[in-house]
Formats: structure tokens, sequence, C-alpha cells
């Protein structure tokens, strides 16, 4: 093997693990209820990710249309599936529009946040 072909694979190596290790970040794979939906004043407002994420630096906020913080209950993990966060409901929901504001810091620290809409049917 030539010195350039070997300069060659060890830069193509390098940058391969860099590229990877750049886009490994806790992703939004579903959530519940879902963006977008009109649904049924839920219990629970689930989301999983595509990563395990670290329950004490990650959370979930529910507002409603003009912004006010609805009261929920404390966020969790499932103990089966480290990539699913949970936080109850603690009340009935008015029909009308409403914000899940998230964040999510994954197991290799990395810190990403979203938010979406979904809407209380009458």
């Amino acid at each position: 093997m030539s010195k350039k072909t070997s300069i060659a694979a060890v830069t193509m190596i390098v940058a391969s693990l860099c590229d990877s290790a750049a886009y490994a970040h806790p992703e939004l794979r579903s959530a519940e209820p879902a963006a977008g939906a009109a649904t049924s004043s839920p219990k629970e407002i689930k989301i999983t990710f595509n990563e395990n994420v670290i329950l004490q630096f990650s959370g979930i906020e529910l507002k409603d249309q003009t912004g006010k913080l609805i009261a929920t209950g404390k966020v969790g993990t499932d103990p089966a599936n480290k990539k699913l966060l949970i936080v109850p409901v603690n009340q009935q929901l008015l029909p009308g529009a409403y914000s899940v504001e998230w964040h999510a810091v994954s197991d290799d620290t990395h810190r990403v946040k979203g938010n979406y809409t979904f809407s209380v049917k009458q």
C-alpha cells in the first residue's frame, strides 16, 4: 500500500467518524397527541425519540392558545423504553389549540428542543 493510499484511507475513516458523531442527537420520532391532530382531551402526552433520553435534563411543557402554561404532572420515562417521555395532563382540556414544547438530552449529552401544536375538539 502506498503512502498516498494510506493517508487517503485514514482521512476517509476520520471523516466518516466525525460525520456520524455530528448527527448523534436525539430526534423526535413520534408524539401522542400527534402534531396537527384534532383529538379529545388527552390524559397524557407521549414523545418518542430515536435515542434514550436523560430524564433529569428532559421535559415537556403544555401551553394553551394564549401561551398560558397548563399544569401537568411530573415528566417521566417508560421503564421499559427510555426513548419515551411521558407527562400526565392533570385537567380536562377545553376545546382549542395547544402547544407542546419539549427539550431532551440524550445519553451522549446532546441537547435538543422543539415544539408542535395539536387541538382539542368540541
